[in-house]
């Protein structure tokens, strides 16, 4: 899930941008700034779907922005790497989409 559709499901959630800013004890412009491409760290993006409740799928946010961050041409980084995208693959988030 991107950015925008991570916002767009807590908000869903938890009943408004406002209360998801709230929340997250951010400014409500910094929800909308993300979503309109402002660069949103991996961190900042998990703490979003936690905040909601997501948790499962903040999780795997930061599982994936690690191995994001982890360059293909040292091997000790390109096999971490291909170790976080294992579990990844393994364990498979639900679609929060269709169960709200």
């Amino acid at each position: 899930m991107d950015i925008a559709q991570t916002i767009d499901t807590a908000v869903k959630i938890v009943g408004s941008q406002r209360r998801l800013a709230e929340l997250l004890q951010i400014p409500e412009s910094n929800i909308s700034g993300f979503k309109k491409g402002r660069p949103c760290s991996y961190q900042k993006h998990a703490e979003i779907a936690a905040a909601a409740g997501m948790e499962e799928e903040a999780r795997h946010i930061l599982i994936q922005g690690m191995a994001d961050s982890l360059r293909d041409d040292l091997e000790h980084e390109a096999q971490a790497k291909a170790g976080l995208l294992a579990m990844l693959k393994a364990f498979p988030i639900s679609s929060y989409e269709n169960q709200n």
